[in-house]
């Protein structure tokens, strides 16, 4: 009975923390995947809530709550840009966010939107919470200072920080990466590498070059030059492209067939549950773009085993560490090289796929992130006890 009691205590002493995304329910990007990831993930250390612009996901033992946003892809927003959409959508969570925040007694407000985290702090006498921005698109260290706590993903970010601020000024920031669940993504067993690829329709002798994300002009991808370096590999090289169409797709789709005609496979926005799919069926992963925040799919590549082509940059290539390829992604015929060589030695393919897939149990997988968040978000919630909310 003791033990029950103690037990009860414990679990109502927890934090409790919303993570909060404007387009989970609408969009799967980057943000509302690791928002996600991490309700699922989270010890029980901390009370978690998913609040989401739109219909949350279904999560076992979480409780999740709809923010009413209005959608940055709605028919009421075509008029505006994709930055005037993702604003708007943004600020149309705020009400009920605030009204939530405050009724719950919410320990911590956790986002990754910028503007809706901004706002947030700015109301912070109005709800009470700490709020701390999961900074995933390498904003600027000065525009993030303001934050009772500040996520960084990457050593040379928390680095960058210090230069533009000082040593003295950044305690407020922290680094933890973003995680993979290495249990659910892991290289393919017996067979499931060849039924993978019977349900793509793709050759079983086909060089099959994977890249995950959106596809357009905004969020600087470079799809389009990725088709250009992987044409030249050969008629049997494919590139597969999942990922969902913003602005400039109708570009970037036209350039990219243009380069591999049929071997451009784009399969657009596809449900979480069948992405270890398409990393069963590639050989290798590659992204041009010349500055990737962090990305979650090269955490799932790595982690399926999978060799990762990247333009050599130092948060990628410190995720990456002995599975990445780094390669100019400016100079025409870099990851053509790349590719070729990951193409014909399959010793050195293999090897380099191993290598990331220890390295994503490591460094990212799940517990070991999860454990080391929830300890810097206890350690927040406890700072906000000591000194009353104060507006940015």
């Amino acid at each position: 009975m003791a033990d029950t009691e103690g037990q009860t205590r414990l679990l109502a002493a927890r934090p409790r923390v919303a993570l909060i995304s404007s387009g989970l329910g609408f969009v799967t990007r980057g943000i509302e995947t690791w928002m996600t990831e991490l309700a699922r993930h989270l010890p029980v250390t901390l009370n978690v809530e998913l609040w989401s612009g739109g219909r949350p996901p279904d999560i076992p033992h979480r409780k999740t709550r709809t923010l009413l946003a209005v959608s940055r892809d709605s028919m009421a927003q075509c008029a505006f840009n994709w930055h005037r959409r993702y604003l708007n959508e943004q600020l149309s969570c705020l009400p009920r966010a605030l009204l939530l925040l405050r009724r719950e007694r919410t320990a911590i407000a956790y986002c990754g939107d910028p503007a809706l985290a901004w706002h947030l702090k700015g109301t912070q006498r109005l709800h009470g919470a700490r709020v701390v921005f999961m900074n995933g698109m390498r904003l600027a260290p000065n525009w993030a200072k303001h934050f009772d706590a500040v996520q960084l993903i990457a050593p040379s970010n928390l680095d960058e920080a210090k230069r533009a601020l000082g040593e003295a000024n950044t305690g407020q920031f922290f680094v933890s990466p973003h995680f993979v669940d290495t249990e659910d993504f892991r290289p393919p067993g017996a067979g499931e590498r060849a039924r993978a690829r019977a349900e793509l329709e793709l050759p079983e002798d086909a060089f099959v070059v994977l890249n995950v994300g959106p596809v357009g002009t905004v969020s600087g991808k470079r799809l389009e030059w990725l088709a250009r370096e992987v044409a030249p590999c050969g008629s049997q090289a494919v590139l597969m492209s999942v990922g969902g169409d913003e602005e400039g797709a109708e570009t970037v789709h036209t350039l990219a067939r243009e380069a591999l005609g049929a071997r451009f496979r784009p399969l657009g926005s596809q449900p979480r549950e069948r992405m270890k799919t398409f990393y069963h069926a590639a050989d290798a992963y590659a992204l041009a773009a010349l500055e990737e925040p962090f990305s979650l799919a090269v955490l799932e590549a790595m982690a399926c085993g999978l060799p990762v082509v990247h333009h050599p940059f130092a948060v990628t290539s410190w995720i990456t560490g002995p599975a990445g390829v780094a390669v100019s992604m400016t100079d025409t015929g870099a990851a053509t090289s790349a590719l070729k060589r990951l193409q014909t030695e399959l010793p050195w393919r293999s090897g380099r796929g191993a290598q990331g897939r220890e390295q994503a149990v490591q460094r990212f997988s799940a517990p070991v992130v999860s454990a080391q968040l929830a300890r810097e978000l206890i350690r927040v919630a406890r700072a906000g006890k000591d000194a009353p909310a104060e507006a940015s």
